[in-house]
């Protein structure tokens, strides 16, 4: 969604319409003496306790307004709520309008109101409660009514307090140097693309050139559209905001996760995928940069007003969909801001875990054609398991691959998975297999066709050098400690072989670091945009000769690839 904002060239035209959905009854709430025939302004100016409200009234324009036929509700300070007043560089918006609204609130209304609670809009576009505080009325959390009086156009509220004005979130963020860094960030994603349609047209010039006398700017901001709508008033949010300390501090921790290759090209060959990259270089740095700061500010927004310290169930959810269990120490040592639209907690650190906000487990879905290429196979197929109650709430999506070999037997029946959105992080690399009852449960009862198989598996990626190559085979589960050579995790099982009678989630490799990020998942990024994949993993059976087929079987039936982040 995107909002208008109406930015006026020469002479601002104010329309104002009065169109009213409340049809409010005049109750014993308004006043004891009745509803006054005089307007708003009249009675300002005879209350001599509104003296230095009305005559910021008068300096500012808007006795006028008060005194048109257009309906308003007045919060008016008293002269001993004024009396350590200072004027605000616009007093008209951060005073005057922040205790004015269209149409009538009255006490009648908030008790009518879910939780004895209204929000209203003031003239400003800032939103204030009013409330029932033991049958008194109460404005912006400070302002205790002391008396109202009804009059033709509107009300008129005395309260005993001046109520702050606050800037929304966004407005916050920019107008603190502290935050600047963030600030800059969101800032630079600002987008307005002028409306035509929607604006007024008073002429010609004499090049044929269509003249506007105002003209209509659509806003939009792609971070604020898919993370949060912080700058609008009629909406609520929790944000955790980054000092520039916290920002740079992060930045660095982040950017380790999001190292990118450059320019390159990729090749097939058969079931193997070969190619080159630049390893350094404006388009990599400007790639790692855009990546590690998207990364940073995805799980700074939380919807509604959130308790921090006591949330409801206890977890969070960030407007990314990351879940944050016991979350309070998210917020540990942050200083609260106040702000017109929710609540915005100031950090100088981000104390996110890796593995809950940008470090992810990664899924690959084995049935899904799109994530796979096969070799030396003669037939692959999605299969269900939602007729076998035996691997009910077992198997992921409750589809699984199912991959017959090719009628050689020597040939060994291969599916290469793409491994999509790796980061430059460790991972724990599993694949869930299932054994030939999930394709026909009356094996159970019949041991010798319930067979295993054995396989290897090869990794693919870009390595260190720009090179995107095929690793060595993986025959046992390694350790690889953060290097990229392979150590056998267990000797006593020299092999992999799936389990012939159960569904086996099987360690590959343990510890595994991919040298680059191979990172297309930016919520940013246009869907135009190729997508070069750079990582995969191949499974290969190796049952070849009559003997291993005495022992195993060539069939295939795979859940899931998993990528388990690793926390470091």
């Amino acid at each position: 969604m995107t909002d208008k904002i109406f930015k006026f060239l020469g002479t601002a035209l104010i329309c104002m319409v009065a169109v009213s959905c409340q049809d409010k009854a005049w109750d014993d709430h308004i006043s004891d003496n009745g509803i006054s025939d005089k307007t708003l302004m009249q009675v300002l100016e005879e209350h001599p306790e509104l003296s230095t409200f009305a005559a910021i009234v008068r300096e500012n324009g808007i006795d006028e307004l008060l005194s048109s036929s257009q309906t308003f509700t007045i919060f008016a300070p008293s002269d001993n709520a004024m009396e350590n007043f200072t004027l605000a560089s616009d007093t008209l918006t951060q005073f005057l309008n922040n205790h004015i609204c269209r149409y009538t609130y009255t006490l009648g209304d908030v008790l009518d109101a879910d939780e004895q609670m209204l929000r209203i809009k003031m003239l400003n576009e800032k939103y204030q409660y009013l409330e029932n505080a033991g049958g008194q009325l109460k404005f912006g959390g400070l302002g205790s009514v002391l008396s109202t009086q009804g009059v033709s156009n509107g009300v008129l509220n005395i309260i005993d307090n001046i109520i702050p004005f606050y800037r929304n979130i966004y407005e916050e963020i920019n107008s603190n140097q502290a935050t600047d860094s963030i600030g800059k960030y969101l800032r630079s994603m600002d987008q307005y693309t002028f409306d035509a349609a929607a604006s007024t047209v008073i002429g010609v010039n004499d090049k044929g050139e269509t003249i506007y006398g105002d003209s209509v700017m659509i806003y939009a901001n792609p971070y604020m559209r898919t993370f949060g709508d912080i700058y609008k008033e009629d909406s609520l949010y929790t944000m955790l905001v980054p000092t520039n300390t916290a920002w740079d501090k992060q930045y660095e921790k982040l950017k380790k996760y999001f190292r990118a290759f450059g320019n390159g090209s990729t090749s097939t060959s058969g079931i193997k995928v070969n190619g080159s990259f630049e390893t350094e270089g404006r388009f990599a740095d400007s790639l790692t940069d855009a990546h590690t700061r998207q990364a940073l500010v995805q799980d700074l927004v939380f919807r509604k007003n959130i308790d921090v310290n006591n949330p409801e169930g206890d977890s969070i959810i960030s407007t990314s969909g990351h879940v944050f269990h016991a979350p309070q120490y998210l917020f540990a040592g942050a200083e609260k801001r106040e702000v017109s639209n929710g609540q915005m907690y100031v950090t100088d650190e981000l104390l996110f875990p890796a593995t809950e906000s940008w470090h992810n487990e990664i899924i690959v879905e084995a049935e899904n054609s799109a994530n796979y290429t096969s070799q030396y196979c003669s037939s692959t197929s999605s299969r269900s398991v939602e007729d076998f109650p035996q691997f009910a709430g077992k198997v992921s999506k409750d589809h699984f691959l199912y991959v017959r070999p090719s009628s050689l037997s020597f040939q060994k029946n291969t599916v290469r998975f793409t491994l999509p959105n790796t980061l430059a992080g460790m991972y724990d690399i599993y694949i869930v297999t299932l054994p030939a009852s999930a394709v026909d449960t009356s094996l159970v009862s019949d041991p010798e066709q319930m067979k295993s198989t054995r396989l290897n598996f090869y990794l693919t990626y870009v390595h260190e050098d720009g090179t995107l190559k095929e690793e060595s085979a993986i025959t046992t589960p390694s350790d690889f400690k953060g290097g990229q050579t392979a150590t056998a995790i267990d000797e006593a099982q020299p092999a992999f072989i799936t389990d012939a009678q159960n569904i086996n989630k099987m360690l590959i490799a343990k510890n595994f670091r991919f040298p680059y990020a191979n990172y297309t998942a930016s919520p940013f990024r246009s869907s135009t945009e190729e997508q070069i994949n750079t990582s995969y993993l191949r499974v290969e059976c190796t049952v070849t000769s009559s003997a291993d087929l005495k022992i195993y079987e060539k069939n295939m039936r795979i859940d899931c690839i998993i990528l388990e982040p690793v926390n470091e």
